[in-house]
Parts: C-alpha cells; structure tokens; sequence
C-alpha cells in the first residue's frame, strides 16, 4: 500500500490573540453542527470507521495524534499532527487515529453526533494503523476498545 506524508492537510488556526491574561485560539473554519473535547491516555486508537454523512475536524489542543486515511485511490495518508494542528476527515474516507501521549483533542462536526445518530452513521473497518509502519512515529501498547 502506498503511503503519503501530504502535510498541506494540516491545518492552523485562523488566528491566536494573546494578553496578559492568556491566549485566545480560532480554530480553522468548519461548518459545525456538534462540538466535543476528546482526551486520550497513551496508545489510545480511535476511529478505524467511515462516515456515512459526517465530515469531522480534529484540533489537537495538547498531546499529539497521529492521523491515518485511506485514500479513494488507496493510498493511506500518514499525518503527524502537533499541538495547534488540525486535520479535516471527510465523510466515506476510512480513519483513524493514534495518540503516542496523553492528549486532547477539539472535534468539530458537521453532523449532529447526538443520542444514537452516531453509531448508526458509522462503518467499521479493519485497522488501519495494522496496514502501514508508523513505528517511527510510535512503537508502543495500543489501546483499543
């Protein structure tokens, strides 16, 4: 399977505004229907699925998480995405995610993910982390449900 390290997928801020007080941060622009913070211990997957109608964007506030994509063209897009970095997972592309440390992630989606709507919007699919070497970017435990 080929791999690419496309890095223009990563996203920054609009714009951070700092004072005495601390730091105001935009976040990229994304039509947002629900919103959620997301922690995760070290090793932590997430993901491995597909979106039906949902296309999400994940603003990694702290920590750091690696992204995994497969491409339609079957290509797996390996990002690796620091603090004040954001990806956007467009709805039918498969994902998933790695967290090599505890981190916390801001999860904007343009689909109400309320009540049951999200499991059944949902595709599971076999993980993508098992199909390319991301060991240079983490070798240890992974944790999964």
């Amino acid at each position: 399977m080929a791999l690419t390290h496309n890095t223009d997928k990563i996203l920054v801020p609009e714009g951070i505004y700092a004072d005495a007080r601390g730091r105001i941060i935009a976040l990229p622009e994304f039509p947002t229907a629900h919103a959620m913070i997301i922690e995760s211990t070290v090793g932590a997957v997430r993901g491995n699925h597909y979106h039906h109608h949902e296309s999400h964007l994940m603003y990694v506030v702290s920590g750091r998480m690696i992204y995994l994509e497969q491409q339609e063209d079957g290509e797996m897009l390996l990002l690796d995405v620091e603090p004040g970095g954001a990806v956007v997972s467009p709805r039918g592309l498969a994902h998933a995610t790695v967290f090599p440390e505890r981190s916390v992630i801001a999860v904007l989606s343009d689909v109400d993910r309320g009540g049951d709507r999200y499991e059944s919007e949902v595709v599971r699919v076999d993980p993508l982390q098992h199909q390319v070497d991301i060991s240079h970017l983490y070798s240890g435990p992974q944790v999964t449900p």
